[in-house]
């Protein structure tokens, strides 16, 4: 058997070598011609899955080692017979860490308290969800959007323009779907943007065309400067609606290391799991067991905690040299640079935190630290 894998795949040579001889890619060589005789292919979200990647090859498994699947042509493989698996929730709780430094350090910035504001959440799957339970256990109010789950009769959700005109606070966690009654591409248009509340801040970490930069840089004014993860024409960013947010990152939200190694796992299960396989290759003792633990003192605020865990300034300040960089082609090889070079950044239960008043214990267990008493 033998297995084509993307290079920047954590893990992934060593579990699927288990499985046959597992070879290495560089996203640009996985090409039809040069995977022609490969059983299985592991990528992430950057490669196209099409028929003029996969015709005449003998793949009969797809894996992406991500949630998203708008890279994906899952028509073509249906039809192909190629069974396809993704990383569904893989690095939920990343995003959702995501979300939670960046509410937390806008709260700061304006002198607000984060249970005083109310989060309005667009898309409430494995992300959103999840974000809005710990939300819930923090006591910040949250407005939910859903309409898939809320035609299943479920409680609770309310419409896109009762979430805008109620929310301080809007944070996007919808995948993209391009047609349908449930379509997302330009979701956040300017219809929506008119209506949110002066001073609201928008968190953007779901798919770059979710929302319409345009008319997000024509609301600009009545707006809280964005927290922008995502872009729609990623790596040839909107500079312009860069140079406005508080927070700027290279697609970077779900990828904390738990959330590749989870994306990793996820993927190679799946495949044992068509080909009859025994997983043999242990997650738990080789990769997650070995994570060390980091103990930090505490500051003056939760939201610096979060901030050296989840570190959205640094991240903000290392893509600044894209935004000074006047050659759009170098700009997108700086902007590939930064997500493939990211930082080794851990979820926040690898944390312990010593000294923490004891009136905000309580707070920073429920974000998932562990506190040192």
């Amino acid at each position: 058997m033998q297995i084509a894998i993307d290079k920047n795949i954590l893990f992934a040579k060593e579990a699927f070598e288990t499985l046959g001889e597992a070879q290495l890619f560089e996203q640009k060589d996985l090409t039809c011609e040069n995977i022609r005789d490969f059983d299985a292919l592991i990528v992430r979200s950057t490669t196209k899955i099409d028929e003029n990647l996969l015709s005449g090859t003998n793949i009969k498994f797809v894996g992406s080692a991500v949630g998203g699947t708008d890279h994906i042509d899952t028509e073509y493989l249906q039809k192909a017979d190629i069974a396809f698996s993704a990383a569904t929730g893989c690095n939920s709780r990343s995003v959702a860490e995501y979300a939670l430094t960046a509410i937390y350090a806008f709260c700061e910035k304006k002198g607000l308290l984060p249970q005083n504001q109310t989060v309005g959440i667009i898309g409430v799957g494995n992300i959103g969800g999840m974000l809005a339970e710990i939300l819930k256990n923090l006591g910040i109010k949250t407005i939910l959007n859903d309409p898939i789950r809320e035609k299943t009769g479920e409680k609770g959700f309310s419409s896109l323009d009762f979430l805008a005109q109620n929310s301080d606070i809007i944070t996007v966690h919808v995948p993209l779907t391009k047609s349908g009654e449930y379509k997302t591409q330009n979701l956040l248009d300017g219809k929506f943007f008119a209506k949110i509340k002066d001073g609201a801040l928008l968190i953007q970490a779901s798919r770059g065309t979710v929302c319409d930069e345009e008319a997000l840089l024509k609301a600009s004014p009545k707006m809280e400067a964005p927290v922008i993860d995502v872009w729609a024409n990623e790596p040839d960013i909107n500079i312009d609606l860069a140079k406005n947010c508080m927070f700027h990152t290279p697609h970077i939200a779900g990828h904390s290391f738990d959330g590749k190694i989870n994306g990793t796992k996820m993927i190679y299960d799946a495949c044992c799991a068509h080909f009859s396989k025994m997983p043999i290759f242990d997650f738990e003792s080789k990769v997650f067991a070995k994570i060390e633990t980091r103990t930090i003192e505490f500051g003056n605020s939760i939201s610096e905690i979060l901030l050296k865990c989840c570190p959205l300034d640094c991240d903000t300040r290392s893509f600044e040299c894209i935004l000074s960089e006047k050659d759009v082609e170098n700009r997108k090889k700086m902007f590939k640079k930064l997500r493939q070079n990211y930082q080794k950044r851990l979820e926040f239960k690898h944390y312990s935190i010593k000294n923490a008043p004891e009136k905000l214990r309580n707070e920073l267990e429920i974000l998932g630290f562990n506190v040192l008493k």
